[in-house]
């Protein structure tokens, strides 16, 4: 097992979660559609479960565990503001999700395929997110 490379997969674990909570933060203020607003909420306790997890394991194998960019916040913010200040709609709002999610499953596969000799465990994990994400996708396509 190579720990450099468990460690940096669970950073990006951790990351791309993070950024989901802190995306569907910024969206739910901006939502007026109760089911949509749901789904929202369960999709982010999903993400607050695997960012949790993924801090953990984190916690266990480093003491330096990098957040999301203050830049990338700001971005996310912004860009959702844009978004939803030009149209807030049921189906808009779903659009962005599936294509932050759709991202999230490209970038969390670039990462298993990149490091290699990765901690089986925190390999499940990944691949644990990614089906997450899959679902999500699945769920938010009621919506469109």
């Amino acid at each position: 097992m190579n720990r450099q490379n468990t460690v940096d997969l669970l950073s990006e674990i951790y990351r791309g979660a993070k950024m989901g909570v802190e995306t569907i933060n910024n969206l739910l203020t901006k939502v007026n559609d109760n089911k949509v607003y749901d789904e929202l909420k369960y999709q982010q306790r999903t993400y607050e479960e695997i960012a949790n997890e993924a801090y953990l394991e984190l916690e266990k194998r480093t003491k330096e565990i990098k957040d999301i960019s203050l830049m990338s916040k700001i971005s996310a913010k912004m860009s959702v503001g844009i978004n939803t200040m030009i149209n807030n709609s049921p189906s808009h709002v779903a659009d962005m999700m599936i294509k932050g999610s759709t991202m999230g499953i490209t970038s969390l596969t670039k990462n298993l395929n990149s490091y290699v000799n990765v901690d089986e465990d925190i390999k499940s994990l990944a691949e644990r997110f990614m089906k997450i994400e899959q679902d999500n996708i699945e769920r938010l396509k009621r919506f469109l």
